[in-house]
C-alpha cells in the first residue's frame, strides 16, 4: 500500500471515531463513551480532538501528494489549534484548575450521565495531542533540520497511545485509576485512534525515517518489516501469556520471567539468520548484476555500433590475447587487413546513409566467410582487419582470394593484405606489415585501373 494511502486511512478510521464519540455523548451511548470499567471515559473533547488530529493528517497527506497553498496553510492551522486545546488541557492539571475547556462541549450530558470521569481528557491523552500537534506543524514546515524534530514529536504520540493500549492487553487497571483525583491514562478509542495517527504521520516523512525504511523494495524493506514484526509482537505475546499463566497460579514470576526472554531471545536468533541469509543473497546478487553490468560495459566499448563488429579497442585487445595463447601453444596466425574502395565517393554521391550501408554490407560479408573463432573487425573507417588463428602459410593466399570474392559479391571492392605471425615473430608486427601490403595492392590496383583507362582510347580508334 502506498503511504500516502496509509495516512488517508488513518485520517479516515479517526475521522469516524471522533464523529462516533460526538454522536455517543449527544444521544447518551455510554457504551461507547467508557468501553473499560474503571477506566478513563471518551470524553467529548477528545472526539473533538481525534476529528482536528484527522483533518490535519489528511491535509498533510494532501500537501504531501501536490503541495498547494489550502492544504498547508489549513493543516497548519488545524495543528496549532489541536497543540493548542492539549497544552490548555495539561496546564489546567498542572494549576490545579477545575474543568474549563471540558465543560464547553455537552456540559448538561456530562453531569446527567452516571460515569465517574474528570470531564476533559486524560494528561496522556492531552500530551499526545500537543505532541501530534507539533509533529503536524513540523512536517509542513520545508527546512530540513525541521524534520528531525518532527520525526522525535510523532515518536512521542505514537509510544504514548501505544503504550495505553498495551496497558489494556495486559489488564493493567492501575494506570486508569485515579492518582489524587487525576486518572492517567488514555481511553481504548482514543489510544487506538492516536496510534493510527501517529503512524499515518510518520509515514509521510519525505524519503526518510522508518516509514521509508519499512516500505522500501524489495529486500531491504523486507528485511525491516521482519524485524519489525517480531519487535512488536513477540514481546506483547510473551508477555500476554505470561501475565495470564502468573493470574491463574500455573508459573510463578521469576519462571515466567524467564521464559519470556528465553523465548524472545530464540526468535530473534531466527530472525536474524533469516535475514542474514538474505542480506546474502542480496549481496550475492548485486555482485552478479554489477559483473553483468562490467561485462556489457567493456563489450559495448569493444564494439563498433555500426557494424556490430570489434572497434580497433577491441581488436588491440583480441591481439594480445591470441599472441598470448599463440606463445603458449606455439601456433601460427594470419593477419588481413581489408581497405574499401570508393566509400568517400558514396558518401559525397548518394550520402552518409548509403555509405553507412555499404560499412553493414562489408561487415556481413566478411563475417559470413570466417571462422567462428576468427576475428573480424572495423579498425578504421572504412578499414577492416581479420584474425586467422590455427593457420597454415599455404592456405593464407586462398583466405585472400575468399575475403575478396566474398566483397564482390555484395558488391564492394577492398584492397587487401595479409602477413603470417610465423615470418613476422609476432601479431603486432604481422598486423603493420598486413597494413603495409594493403597498401602496396591499393597502389598496383590504382597503377593497372589507370594502365586500362589510357589503353582505353588507343583501342578504339
Amino acid at each position: 500500500m502506498r503511504l500516502p494511502r496509509f495516512a488517508f486511512t488513518c485520517a479516515l478510521f479517526a475521522l469516524g471515531a471522533g464523529v462516533a464519540l460526538l454522536l455517543a455523548w449527544k444521544f447518551g451511548w455510554t457504551w461507547l463513551i467508557q468501553v473499560v470499567p474503571h477506566q478513563p471515559a471518551e470524553v467529548p473533547l477528545t472526539g473533538l480532538c481525534l476529528c482536528l488530529a484527522a483533518l490535519t493528517l489528511a491535509a498533510c497527506t494532501a500537501n504531501a501528494v501536490n503541495k498547494r497553498p489550502l492544504p498547508l496553510r489549513g493543516g497548519q492551522f488545524l495543528a496549532m489549534i489541536l497543540a493548542a486545546i492539549g497544552a490548555l488541557v495539561l496546564a489546567e492539571y498542572i494549576l490545579g484548575l477545575e474543568s474549563g475547556l471540558g465543560d464547553l462541549l455537552y456540559a448538561r450530558q456530562m453531569h446527567e450521565v452516571d460515569i465517574d470521569f474528570d470531564g476533559r481528557p486524560s494528561p496522556q491523552t492531552a500530551l499526545t495531542f500537543v505532541l501530534f500537534g507539533i509533529a503536524a506543524w513540523l512536517y509542513f514546515g520545508r527546512r530540513r533540520d525541521r524534520f528531525d524534530l518532527a520525526d522525535v514529536a510523532a515518536a512521542a504520540s505514537l509510544f504514548l497511545p501505544a503504550a495505553a493500549l498495551l496497558s489494556y492487553l495486559f489488564d493493567l487497571d492501575r494506570l486508569g485509576q485515579a492518582q489524587a483525583g487525576i486518572r492517567f491514562g488514555m481511553p481504548p478509542l482514543a489510544a487506538l485512534s492516536m496510534t493510527l495517527l501517529a503512524a499515518g504521520l510518520q509515514s509521510l516523512h519525505p524519503g526518510r525515517g522508518l516509514a521509508s525504511l519499512l516500505s522500501a523494495q524489495p529486500d531491504g524493506g523486507l528485511a525491516s518489516r521482519r524485524m519489525l514484526l517480531a519487535a512488536v509482537l513477540v514481546p506483547a505475546l510473551f508477555g500476554y501469556l505470561q501475565v495470564w499463566a502468573i493470574r491463574q497460579g500455573i508459573i510463578d514470576l521469576s519462571l515466567g520471567v524467564a521464559i519470556t526472554v528465553a523465548a524472545s531471545v530464540m526468535v530473534f536468533v531466527v530472525l536474524l539468520i533469516w535475514n542474514a541469509e538474505l542480506i546474502m543473497r542480496l549481496y550475492v546478487e548485486q555482485r552478479q548484476q554489477l559483473a553483468l553490468r562490467e561485462e556489457q560495459a567493456r563489450r559495448e566499448a569493444a564494439t563498433d555500433s555500426l557494424t556490430l563488429l570489434y572497434n580497433r579497442r577491441g581488436w588491440e585487445q583480441c591481439l594480445l590475447i591470441e599472441e598470448q595463447r599463440s606463445q603458449r601453444e606455439n601456433l601460427d596466425a594470419g593477419i588481413f587487413v581489408i581497405d574499401l574502395d570508393g566509400l568517400k565517393a558514396v558518401n559525397d554521391r548518394e550520402g552518409h546513409a548509403s555509405g553507412d550501408a555499404l560499412l553493414q554490407r562489408a561487415a556481413q560479408a566478411l563475417r559470413g566467410c570466417v571462422r567462428r573463432r576468427d576475428v573480424v573487425a572495423r579498425v578504421g573507417g572504412d578499414e577492416y582487419a581479420f584474425l586467422a588463428t590455427d593457420i597454415v602459410p599455404e592456405v593464407a593466399p586462398m583466405v585472400e582470394e575468399r575475403l575478396r570474392r566474398a566483397l564482390q559479391a555484395v558488391g564492394v571492392s577492398a584492397s587487401i593484405g595479409h602477413a603470417l605471425r610465423s615470418v613476422h615473430g609476432s601479431l603486432p608486427s604481422a598486423a603493420e606489415v598486413a597494413d603495409r601490403a594493403m597498401y602496396e595492392d591499393k597502389r598496383a590496383r590504382k597503377v593497372g585501373r589507370d594502365a586500362i583507362t589510357t589503353l582505353l582510347p588507343f583501342s578504339g580508334s
